[in-house]
C-alpha cells in the first residue's frame, strides 16, 4: 500500500474522534512517525488566525478588527457523502448598512453591499472567491485567471450561520473542499461596508506598493503565502478535490485524468 493511502485512511480514522492526536495518524511502531509529521499534526490542531484590521491600501481602520479563524471539520453522514470543509468563523462589528433587495442566498453583486470576503489561490492563477453577508446572502465564485470567472454564482451552495450580539456580527462558514484549487498556497481576506462616497474597503493584506489608485481584490501579487497544513490535510491539497456530491468543481482547468505530482520532500511545504 502507498504511503499516500495510508496516509489517507488514518485521516479519516481520525476524525472519528473529538480530538486530533498524533497517535490517531500515526499509530505507534509505523514508518512514519518523524519530528515533521509531529508538527503537521499541532498546525492542524491549531488552525489559522488572522485579523482584519487595515484598510486596502494599508491605511488603519477605525473599529475594532475583523477576528478570523480557519479550521479542518470532518463529520461522518449517514446516507450522503462525508463532510469535508473549511470551517471559516469570524467576528465583525455590524455596520447594518442595507441589505440587497432579494432573499438569502446565492446573490450577484453582493460585494456592493456590506461583506466579508475570502479569496484561496494557487501557483497556477486559480482562485476560489467567497463572500458572505450579515442577512444570510452569499456568493461562490470560481476563476481560472485574472476576473476569468467560469461559474455563475447560483449552481454552488453555502452553509453560513449568522448571529448578532448588539453591534457585533458573528458568523460561521464550511466552504467545502471540492470548492478549492488544488495546491492553494496564497490567501488574502478583505471586508467592505458603508454607502456611496462613505464606502469602506479592507484587506488582510493590503497594497502597500502605492501602484493601485483604487482597490482590486483580484490581484494575487498581494496575496501572502499562508500554510494551508493548519486548515487542509497536507494530501488533500494536491490537486481539486473530487467528492460524490460536488464532483469536480474545477474540471475546466483540472480534467478527471490530469495528474499532480506530490513534493517529493516534506520539508518542500509551501507557506
Amino acid at each position: 500500500m502507498k504511503h499516500l493511502d495510508i496516509v489517507q485512511i488514518l485521516l479519516y480514522l481520525m476524525w472519528n474522534k473529538s480530538e486530533i492526536t498524533f497517535g490517531q495518524i500515526f499509530p505507534r511502531g509505523t514508518s512514519y512517525q518523524s519530528e515533521y509529521d509531529t508538527k503537521e499534526t499541532k498546525k492542524l490542531q491549531e488552525g489559522f488566525n488572522c485579523s482584519i484590521d487595515r484598510t486596502w491600501n494599508n491605511k488603519p481602520i477605525d473599529h475594532l478588527p475583523i477576528e478570523i479563524k480557519m479550521s479542518w471539520f470532518f463529520e461522518k453522514q449517514r446516507g450522503a457523502p462525508h463532510k469535508r470543509v473549511i470551517l471559516i468563523e469570524f467576528t465583525a462589528p455590524l455596520f447594518d448598512d442595507p441589505e440587497p433587495p432579494v432573499n438569502p442566498g446565492p446573490t450577484p453583486g453582493l460585494w456592493d453591499y456590506e461583506v466579508v470576503e475570502f479569496f484561496f489561490a494557487n501557483e497556477q492563477g486559480h482562485y476560489l472567491e467567497v463572500e458572505v453577508g450579515p442577512h444570510g446572502h452569499w456568493l461562490v465564485l470560481f476563476h481560472k485567471g485574472y476576473r476569468e470567472c467560469f461559474n455563475a454564482g447560483d449552481d454552488v451552495d453555502l452553509r453560513i450561520e449568522n448571529t448578532f450580539d448588539m453591534d457585533v456580527w458573528k458568523s460561521r462558514v464550511e466552504i467545502p473542499l471540492s470548492y478549492l484549487p488544488g495546491r492553494v498556497t496564497k490567501f488574502n481576506a478583505y471586508a467592505i461596508h458603508g454607502i456611496g462616497d462613505e464606502r469602506v474597503y479592507e484587506a488582510l493584506y493590503p497594497v502597500t506598493d502605492g501602484k493601485l489608485s483604487k482597490p482590486d481584490f483580484h490581484k494575487l501579487e498581494y496575496f501572502n503565502r499562508v500554510d494551508t497544513a493548519r486548515f487542509i490535510p497536507e494530501s488533500y491539497n494536491f490537486k481539486p478535490f473530487v467528492d460524490m456530491k460536488y464532483g469536480n468543481m474545477w474540471s475546466l482547468v483540472c480534467p478527471d485524468d490530469d495528474t499532480y505530482v506530490p513534493r517529493k520532500k516534506k520539508e518542500d511545504h509551501l507557506f
